[in-house]
């Protein structure tokens, strides 16, 4: 990696947080992948990994990673807490311009990046469509298009995606109250807050990668019921202050 390269990362455009739960079999190949895209960008960025209470060896891992990189930082969660945890402390620490979450299992192929950084020109918040849920279980389908049918129908929103990856400005981001963070409608809330302050949001056509190790928890029992909880509650409160 060339030393100018590295020198700008103590104030990056990009911050990539990568949330890591059980991913000591994708960690590795993700964060080459997205710095070497980054690289080939001319792209300023640091990596924040946030291990969330892992129980294999990520966090030997993420360690050994960021001891090899200067572009790299480590924050350790001492037990799971979720990704809406992770964002949080990703939002706190985070030193880019920029915020994008990336899975530690990449969820899209390092080229798509440019997407985002292109859309980032005019937008506040850069919304990836993922072009397909193929490897998705018809529970998984179910779940997904009634979560974007509520949250359209209930807030009157436009974008046609709200859980997949989105790069964030951080200036918008940190002036927003964030509350649903014990459940996946913590996204789809940004967007909302961010709608309703006049923030740009822009939508990019994204190549869905599917996962090549470990097990997606998107379709958990509970984080669906923790889901509709927040957004029934949040709807409630939205009105109320609408009001």
């Amino acid at each position: 990696m060339p030393a100018s390269f590295a020198r700008e990362v103590a104030a990056p455009f990009l911050t990539v947080f990568i949330p890591a739960y059980n991913e000591e079999g994708n960690l590795a190949n993700c964060v080459e992948a997205i710095l070497g895209q980054m690289n080939t960008l001319g792209i300023s960025v640091e990596i924040l990994i946030v291990d969330d209470g892992s129980r294999d060896n990520t966090s030997r891992l993420s360690d050994e990673i960021a001891e090899k990189n200067p572009c790299v930082r480590v924050i350790h969660h001492p037990n799971n807490q979720g990704i809406g945890a992770g964002f949080m402390t990703a939002r706190a620490n985070a030193r880019g311009k920029w915020l994008i979450l990336i899975p530690a299992d990449l969820a899209l192929y390092p080229s798509e990046l440019s997407h985002y950084i292109k859309a980032a020109q005019n937008a506040d918040i850069v919304i990836g469509l993922r072009s397909d849920r193929s490897d998705y279980t018809l529970l998984r389908k179910i779940v997904s298009y009634t979560n974007i049918f509520l949250i359209r129908f209930l807030f009157g929103m436009s974008p046609r995606q709200y859980q997949y990856i989105s790069m964030y400005r951080m200036e918008a981001l940190r002036a927003m109250e964030i509350t649903c963070t014990q459940s996946a409608f913590f996204l789809a809330e940004i967007l909302i807050h961010a709608r309703d302050q006049g923030c740009r949001l822009v939508e990019v056509p994204i190549h869905y990668a599917p996962r090549l190790s470990g097990k997606p928890t998107g379709a958990k029992f509970m984080l669906i019921v923790h889901t509709v909880r927040d957004l029934i509650r949040f709807w409630f409160r939205w009105r109320f202050n609408r009001r």
